[in-house]
């Protein structure tokens, strides 16, 4: 089955609000097996919703149309699907009223004309109470095409999208789709295709492989397949993934919603072993991924965030001789903060950051983009010097992920079984 997800409001055509919606029904359908073949927007102008949406009834078995449901006067869209569907005639849904009224009560405010009609639908509809707002869900029969309607906030929706997927599942023509996803950090995007070009390939007959980049996480690797065999594709996904992991070794760092920081957290979890972290360029950001994860405060000690020169002398101790003769963006400067952070907390392991997150402060010699990690550790002290390009929001993110990566390698935290 294949179905298109219309968003609809002049807000999202302007850039008032980014449209989160669509991004959630589209992964809502993908893992019930309806292909997704299009994503559209219109505005809130009556024609322009009708040929929107009769040009997605005319390419897919299934349309979700999100927005325009509320009680002001562009909120148009119910007039439009009662005229899509052939009949204009309306009734009031009494469990939604009787809803309506609760909330009304709840909030402490009169029950108005407006609020009321938010129970008027179509006759010809279905209806799908919404238990968490004021207007409904609705379905609509077009043929031999089904086209639902949800209210375009976004927690009301999340909830009415899960009972429409029931309701599209009762027709009994949605093919599971298996999803495994690889998570892997240090290879551009570009330089991976390259790498996994033979073997993507020579993948099995069903399986399709997707590249999914992020600045703070790396590239994930999406394999999914239609699941008509659903035991002898998970041996088939163990076995691609033993593949994969000769090609790109401890690139690999984890599996589906797998991150740097959690899967560094669980080793030093597993290990009774603890982190601090002295910080200049990323500016805490190392400090706040970890304290983010639940649980941290047994493992995260705490961090010194040094921005300034004097920071890193007064509060770190580092010799103003180092700085004076290496700057503050050297190999010496973070080791220096390294050693002495890792004393401070009295912590197993401990990040070091200095860099030149832009936009200004480079040199021929250390360039925008310029960063310094050292990681010190149980009989272990190492450095690494990388050169990043971007704005410095980017840069910022991009250092904390680099400087936890350059942990996580030196710990030996790698990837080396799935869970399917």
């Amino acid at each position: 089955m294949t179905a298109s997800i219309c968003t609809i409001g002049d807000e999202i055509l302007i850039g008032q609000i980014v449209d989160t919606n669509k991004s959630y029904i589209s992964s809502a359908l993908n893992t019930a097996g309806i292909k997704v073949i299009s994503h559209l927007t219109t505005g809130d102008d009556e024609n322009s919703i009708e040929s929107t949406i009769n040009s997605a009834l005319s390419s897919s078995d299934i349309v979700i149309a999100t927005g325009g449901l509320g009680p002001t006067k562009d909120d148009i869209t119910k007039r439009v699907l009662a005229k899509i569907s052939g009949n204009s005639e309306m009734f009031y849904d009494s469990k939604q009223l009787e809803i309506i009224k609760s909330i009304c009560l709840k909030r402490e405010v009169l029950l108005s004309d407006l609020n009321k009609d938010q129970a008027l639908v179509p006759v010809n509809c279905t209806v799908f109470q919404n238990s968490f707002g004021t207007a409904p869900a609705m379905k609509f029969i077009i043929g031999d095409k089904l086209l639902y309607s949800l209210p375009g906030v976004p927690y009301e929706m999340q909830h009415l999208i899960e009972l429409v997927i029931k309701d599209i599942e009762t027709l009994g023509r949605c093919e599971k789709i298996i999803h495994h996803s690889f998570n892997s950090y240090g290879i551009p995007e570009s330089e991976l295709a390259q790498k996994l070009s033979e073997w993507e390939d020579n993948l099995p007959k069903g399986f399709k492989l997707a590249y999914l980049p992020n600045p703070a996480k790396g590239v994930k690797l999406r394999l999914s397949v239609y699941d008509g065999e659903e035991l002898s594709n998970k041996e088939t996904i163990k076995g691609l993934f033993n593949e994969l992991k000769g090609i790109l070794g401890n690139s690999l760092y984890g599996e589906g919603e797998d991150t740097l920081e959690s899967v560094v957290s669980k080793a030093l979890a597993e290990r009774g072993e603890t982190l601090s972290v002295a910080e200049s360029c990323t500016g805490g950001n190392i400090g706040r991924i970890f304290t983010s994860i639940p649980g941290s405060s047994s493992l995260f000690k705490g961090g010194i965030t040094a921005y300034d020169n004097s920071a890193k002398t007064d509060i770190l101790g580092v010799d103003p001789g180092i700085i004076e003769k290496f700057g503050a963006v050297s190999e010496e400067c973070v080791v220096a903060m390294a050693i002495s952070v890792k004393k401070m907390f009295k912590t197993d392991w401990s990040i070091s950051t200095s860099g030149i997150a832009g936009p200004d402060g480079g040199t021929d010699e250390k360039p925008l983009g310029t960063l310094w990690i050292a990681v010190s550790g149980p009989n272990v002290l190492v450095t690494k010097k990388s050169v990043y390009f971007g704005d410095r929001e980017r840069n910022i993110t991009r250092f904390s992920s680099g400087a936890v990566d350059f942990l996580r390698k030196t710990m030996g935290v790698e990837l080396n079984f799935i869970n399917v």
